[in-house]
C-alpha cells in the first residue's frame, strides 16, 4: 500500500493531502549531497490539524522543537539553534520575516499545499547559503506535471478550523504550469484547561496586555495563500523555472506579545535557468535569482491598553531581500565539483506611532541594509568504501543603517543619541567543512564531519532602538559530528552525536530590571539523536526517535549589567524529547498511534526564562482511500487533553515598553482537538 502511505502519512497537516517527504540530511548525507542518489527520505510529515510547518516538523523529528507564538506563525529550533542561527529557505531562496519578534518566521511564508518535501540538514555543513550557522532547512515546492490534473480538499477541525485548498496543473513537453489557492481560518484554540488564547494573557501582571471584550471571541487568524509555477523546457539542455508565492494573513492574535498582527503580506518571486552538459567543463550551469517582500503591520487595537503609553499603537515593519547565485558543476578526475558566486541584499525598516498622532513616530529599525557577496566551492569523491566531501565559502558582508533618521525620531533623547552614534559594520568570514563516510558493509556505515560556519549580527541585534549593540562580532561555530548507521534484517538504527563550540555567540539577556540587550559570549551546545524503525510484517511497523541537547555559557560574567550573571545554562535549549509511533498500513486503510514526550527544560534563570515542565501526549491518525479519486484523513491530537507548553519561556517580547517588557507569557499548546480532511484528486 505504498502509494497510499505516501499520500496519507505524508499529508502535511492533512490539508493538502499530498505526499510531503522530509529529507533529513545528516553528516553522512551531507557528504553525499552532491550526488542526489545518496539523499533519501528519512521521515514523512504526519497528519496535523494545522498548516504550520514548525509545528509539523516538531511532531515529526525529535531534534526539532517549535516555539509557540500563536495558532500560526510558530518558529523552529533545531538542535538548540534558532532565529538567524538557522537558515530556512524556500527552493534555496531566502524570505525574511519582517516582525522583530518573529511573529512571521520564514517557515510561515509558504502553504502546506505548495510543499513537495522538506530537507533538514544539521550542523555547519552547508557552504551554498549565507549564514548556515547551526543547520539549514530547505522547503522544496512542487513542480508541475504535463498531465492535466489537480486536487480539491476541505478540512474541518476543532476550534472552528476551516481550510479549502485547490491545485490545478498541466501542460505539454515544452511548458508545464501549476496554480494553487487556499483559504484558511481558525478560531482560538483552547489548552487542556479550557483557556482560549486571549484568556492566557490574564496570567500576566499588567492588565494592558489583556484583550478588549469585543475581541475575546475573535478568530485566531485568517489566511489566503496562492502560488504559481511555470517550467519551460527551452531545448534539450536548457530549462527555465519561474515561480510566485503570495500569502495574505490578517488579524492574527499573538497573546505572547504586546501587539497583534493586523496585516502580514508576503510576495516572493523566483527564477532559475539551467544549462545541462554545456561542455566537458560544465555538467550543469545554474543561474538563480529571487526577490521577496514582507509587510507586517502590528498594533494594539485589540488590547485594553493604558494611556498614554498604551494608547492605540501601530508598528509597520517591512523586510525585503533580493539575491542571485551562479553555480557551475563539473566532474574532474572523478571528483564532482561545484563552484558558485552568491550575493544578496536584505533591507529591514520599522517604525512605531500612536494612531492619534501618526506623524510623531519612533524608529524601531533604522532602514538597515545587509549586503553579502560570497564565493564557494564544494566537492565529492568516492574511493572504494569511502565517500569524502568538503566545502569552503568566503563571505564579505556590510551592514549599513540610515543615521539621518535620528533627526526624524520623535522619541526620547536616549533614542536620538543611539541613532546618532550607531555605526556601520563590515565582516569578512570563511566557512569550511570536511566530511567522511565509511561503508563498512552494505548494511553498516560510520560517518564524521568537522566544520566551521559563521553568521553576522542581524539588524535588530545591532540597531534595535535603543537597546541594540552595534559593536557585536559575528558568531563562529566550530563543530564535530560523529555517527553510525546499521540495518539488521527489518530493523534500521541510526545515531549521531555532536559538539558545537560557539565563539562570540550572540545572546540576548537582561542588562537591567526592565530592559534587554545583546552581547557576544563564548558557549557550547552538545547533544545526540537516535532513530530506530522496524518493519514487523507487511502491515505493521514501528518508528521511534529521541534527541537531547544541552547549551552552556563558558563564562556568564561576559554578560554585564546591573546584576551579576552566574547561571551557565543557555536559554531556548529544548529538553530531551522522544517520539514513538505504531503504524498499520494495508491496501485500504492507514492508522497510527503516536506518542510524543519531553522532559522538563533547563532554563537561564538569571535572564528571566520561565520553567516549562515535561509533558507526554498521545495522538491517533486514520486515513482511507475511498475510490474514484476520493480520500479521507482524520485524527485526534492530545487525546488525553493534557495541559502543556513547549520552549517559549524566554525574554525578548519588548515591542511596547512597560513593567512586563521582559516578562514572557508561556503559551500552552492546544488541548484535545479533532480534524478531518476530504480530498478529491483528478
Amino acid at each position: 500500500m505504498k502509494q497510499f502511505s505516501l499520500l496519507s502519512l505524508a499529508a502535511i497537516a492533512a490539508l493538502a493531502s499530498e505526499p510531503v517527504s522530509i529529507q533529513k540530511i545528516t553528516v553522512e548525507g551531507s557528504a553525499s549531497k552532491v550526488d542526489s542518489k545518496s539523499v533519501s527520505a528519512d521521515e514523512m510529515v504526519k497528519f496535523s490539524r494545522q498548516s504550520d510547518l514548525a509545528e509539523m516538523l516538531s511532531q515529526t523529528l525529535p531534534e526539532i522543537t517549535h516555539v509557540r507564538n500563536s495558532a500560526v506563525g510558530n518558529d523552529i529550533i533545531l538542535r538548540g539553534f534558532r532565529k538567524d542561527n538557522l537558515n530556512i529557505t524556500i527552493d534555496d531562496a531566502k524570505v525574511c520575516g519582517a516582525c522583530p519578534n518573529r511573529m512571521d518566521p520564514p517557515s510561515m511564508h509558504v502553504s502546506s499545499s505548495q510543499i513537495q518535501s522538506v530537507e533538514v540538514q544539521e550542523g555547519p555543513f552547508d557552504v551554498t547559503q549565507f549564514g548556515s550557522l547551526g543547520g539549514k532547512i530547505n522547503i522544496v515546492t512542487k513542480d508541475p506535471s504535463k498531465e492535466l490534473g489537480g486536487e480539491v480538499s476541505a478540512t474541518l477541525g476543532s476550534y472552528d478550523y476551516r481550510k479549502l485548498s485547490t491545485t490545478v496543473e498541466g501542460g505539454n513537453d515544452k511548458v508545464q504550469a501549476l496554480v494553487s489557492f487556499s483559504r484558511e481560518t481558525s478560531g482560538q484554540y483552547k489548552d487542556g484547561n479550557g483557556k482560549k488564547l486571549v484568556e492566557q494573557t490574564k496570567d500576566l501582571a499588567v492588565g494592558a496586555q489583556e484583550y478588549k471584550t469585543a475581541y475575546e471571541n475573535a478568530n485566531a487568524y485568517e489566511r489566503n495563500n496562492f502560488s504559481t509555477k511555470i517550467v519551460g523546457n527551452i531545448s534539450n539542455n536548457q530549462k527555465l523555472t519561474l515561480s510566485y508565492f503570495g500569502d495574505r494573513t490578517d488579524n492574527v492574535l499573538y497573546p505572547r506579545y504586546k501587539m497583534d498582527a493586523q496585516v502580514d503580506d508576503t510576495d516572493m518571486f523566483n527564477l532559475k535557468y539551467q544549462f545541462l552538459n554545456l561542455s566537458s567543463f560544465s555538467d550543469e550551469l545554474k543561474i538563480e535569482g529571487y526577490h521577496s517582500k514582507v509587510t507586517h503591520v502590528m498594533g494594539t487595537d485589540f488590547r485594553v491598553g493604558m494611556a498614554p503609553m498604551y494608547a492605540v499603537m501601530v508598528a509597520p515593519v517591512n523586510a525585503t531581500i533580493q539575491g542571485a547565485v551562479i553555480e557551475n558543476t563539473l566532474t574532474m578526475a572523478g571528483i564532482k565539483v561545484s563552484v558558485g558566486l552568491d550575493g544578496s541584499i536584505r533591507n529591514w525598516d520599522g517604525t512605531k506611532y500612536s494612531k492619534s498622532n501618526p506623524s510623531a513616530y519612533n524608529i524601531l529599525l533604522p532602514d538597515v541594509d545587509t549586503t553579502n557577496i560570497a564565493l564557494y566551492a564544494k566537492g565529492l569523491k568516492t574511493i572504494g568504501h569511502y565517500e569524502i566531501s568538503g566545502g569552503m565559502r568566503y563571505d564579505d558582508t556590510t551592514v549599513n543603517a540610515n543615521q539621518n533618521l535620528a533627526m526624524l525620531d520623535a522619541s526620547t533623547t536616549t533614542n536620538r543619541t543611539f541613532l546618532t552614534n550607531m555605526k556601520d559594520r563590515d565582516y569578512t568570514n570563511i566557512s569550511a567543512n570536511v566530511l567522511a563516510k565509511y561503508n563498512y558493509t552494505s548494511h553498516t556505515n560510520v560517518f564524521m564531519g568537522i566544520g566551521q560556519s559563521t553568521r553576522v549580527p542581524d539588524a535588530k541585534e545591532l540597531y534595535w532602538v535603543p537597546s541594540g549593540n552595534y559593536n557585536l562580532n559575528e558568531t563562529i561555530n566550530r563543530e564535530i559530528d560523529l555517527g553510525a548507521e546499521r540495518t539488521v534484517g527489518n530493523l534500521h538504527l541510526k545515531g549521531t552525536v555532536f559538539y558545537s563550540d560557539l565563539k562570540d555567540y550572540i545572546y540576548q539577556y537582561k542588562n537591567s530590571a526592565t530592559a534587554t540587550t545583546w552581547a557576544n559570549i563564548d558557549a557550547r551546545i552538545v547533544g545526540f539523536d537516535l532513530k530506530a524503525d522496524a518493519i514487523l510484517n507487511n502491515e505493521w511497523s514501528i518508528d521511534a526517535g529521541v534527541a537531547y541537547q544541552k547549551g552552556t555559557k563558558k563564562d556568564p560574567s561576559q554578560l554585564t549589567g546591573t546584576a551579576t550573571q552566574i547561571d551557565k545554562d543557555l536559554a531556548e535549549i529544548p529538553p530531551m524529547k522522544g517520539r514513538a509511533a505504531l503504524v498499520f498500513d494495508n491496501s485500504a486503510h492507514y492508522a497510527m498511534a503516536e506518542w510524543i514526550g519531553a522532559s522538563s527544560q533547563t532554563i537561564d534563570a538569571d535572564n528571566g526564562e520561565k520553567e516549562i515542565a515535561g509533558y507526554s501526549i498521545l495522538n491517533f491518525k486514520y486515513g482511507a482511500e475511498l475510490g474514484k479519486g476520493f480520500s479521507l484523513m482524520t485524527g485526534i491530537n492530545n487525546f488525553f487533553n493534557r495541559t502543556y507548553a513547549i520552549s517559549n519561556g524566554y525574554i525578548g517580547n519588548e515591542l511596547v515598553t512597560g513593567d512586563d517588557a521582559i516578562d514572557p507569557l508561556v503559551m500552552n499548546e492546544p488541548g484535545r482537538n479533532f480534524y478531518a480532511t476530504l480530498s478529491y484528486k483528478f
